[in-house]
């Protein structure tokens, strides 16, 4: 018997099976890629320069912080660029908005083992990574998540900058106004990332929307073929 009647028989006028392309070139797009290079490498390093410049320079030069030998204040190398308070302001905004900047730009990226000294070496971004974890991975849940987020930055943001205020002018002053920063910063970086995840999942449910027509409309014509 000839090879050929084993084969199965098959229908030369047929129309073509077109969905095992698309179910497989889905396949591989859902499959976890790694997070950009560039967004954790340039997250980090505004994350490690905007943290110690606000939180420890410019802090210390607001408040007069006695960081020094004998309790005295030394002062920055920022504060002979930057010596009325209006500057010194301007100053703890930039660098603050650069940590809060970092913050959104570490936490929302998939691991990526390039970048394993990132995770590695500084505690704080391994501790950024973590707990923007759940924000990060949330799909279904996505808007209960973010609205914690929300509601925890918030709080978090608003104490903070109620401290920073309330504590400016006041002397013998110890770590308050860091602490106080840092939890201005950290709960900023909160809402700022519970407002990104929030507009990603509405554009991706108006492409769900949108697409849903689209894709009816093509399973009415694949039948009728």
């Amino acid at each position: 018997m000839p090879a050929d009647l084993d084969a199965p028989l098959q229908n030369p006028y047929a129309s073509p099976q077109v969905c095992e392309t698309p179910h497989r070139a889905q396949l591989q797009q859902e499959k976890p890629q790694p997070g950009s290079l560039a967004l954790i490498l340039g997250g980090f390093f505004m994350l490690l320069i905007g943290y110690l410049t606000s939180n420890l320079f410019v802090i210390g030069d607001l408040y007069h912080l006695a960081f020094g030998p004998d309790n005295q204040h030394i002062a920055s190398p920022f504060a002979a660029l930057f010596s009325s308070p209006a500057q010194e302001w301007g100053l703890y905004c930039l660098c603050a908005g650069a940590t809060i900047a970092g913050c959104v730009m570490f936490g929302s990226q998939r691991y990526n083992p390039l970048a394993i000294v990132c995770y590695m070496m500084c505690p704080i971004a391994s501790l950024i990574f973590l707990v923007a974890a759940p924000l990060r991975l949330a799909r279904k849940t996505a808007l209960p998540v973010a609205a914690i987020y929300l509601a925890v930055g918030g709080c978090l943001a608003g104490t903070g900058i109620t401290q920073l205020v309330s504590l400016y002018g006041r002397p013998n002053l110890n770590f308050e106004p860091p602490l106080a920063s840092m939890m201005a910063e950290v709960g900023l970086a909160f809402v700022v990332g519970a407002i990104l995840k929030l507009s990603r999942c509405d554009d991706a449910s108006e492409a769900v929307v949108v697409a849903a027509p689209a894709s009816t409309g093509l399973t009415g014509a694949a039948v009728q073929l």
